[in-house]
């Protein structure tokens, strides 16, 4: 039981040598560039102020566990180099290897089943809460100078076409096109589209 725990954590682990590989398609200086880990530790704060500040029916414990195993499939393994060595892994199968031995293995899959299916309010939630953590970190950057506006343009015209066309006239600060183009994906939650324009009007000083 003990070795499980610990087999779990060395391989959860990993997460904190692997890049968020976006940042590096924005010329986000390399040293500056979060890790994966660095953005779940994102979610999870974000959540904590969320809920606080939110009457939520939802089940937080939950979204804590999800927030986390939704990304296992990003481990690479600690023998490997290549960022993208399991690329040829199904995310599911990663999941079930990493959570190997854990008395409660079949909860931690099925939740990352619920997430791939986006049919629970706390699959929802914890997917709106990603995308509006990584919209914040777009802003730090900016705010701190490591986030350049011509980056953003350039970034913003490898959209899909129409999308690039809808968003480039409003980008008028790099995290403009990031914090538009996840905005989509909140739909009628009202409060994550508020959230979402309150980053946005963040002015840098």
């Amino acid at each position: 039981m003990n070795k499980n725990i610990i087999n779990f954590y060395i391989a959860a682990n990993n997460l904190k040598n692997v890049v968020r590989t976006g940042w590096k398609e924005v010329n986000i200086p390399d040293e500056k560039i979060e890790s994966v880990a660095d953005h779940i530790y994102g979610c999870l704060v974000l959540s904590i102020a969320i809920s606080s500040e939110k009457n939520l029916s939802l089940d937080m414990e939950k979204v804590f566990k999800m927030l986390i195993i939704k990304e296992l499939k990003k481990v690479v393994p600690m023998h490997e180099t290549s960022i993208n060595s399991s690329d040829n892994i199904d995310g599911k199968e990663l999941i079930v290897k990493i959570t190997n031995g854990l008395i409660k293995q079949d909860e931690l899959v099925n939740m990352y089943d619920e997430f791939e299916l986006q049919e629970t309010e706390e699959a929802k939630y914890v997917l709106y809460v990603s995308k509006l953590e990584s919209d914040l970190q777009a802003k730090i950057y900016e705010l701190n100078g490591d986030f350049k506006l011509e980056n953003a343009i350039e970034d913003v015209k490898k959209y899909p076409e129409e999308l690039s066309k809808e968003i480039l006239p409003q980008v008028n600060n790099a995290s403009d096109g990031w914090i538009l183009f996840d905005r989509k994906y909140y739909g009628n939650n009202e409060m994550f589209t508020q959230l979402s324009k309150d980053i946005q009007d963040i002015e840098n000083s």
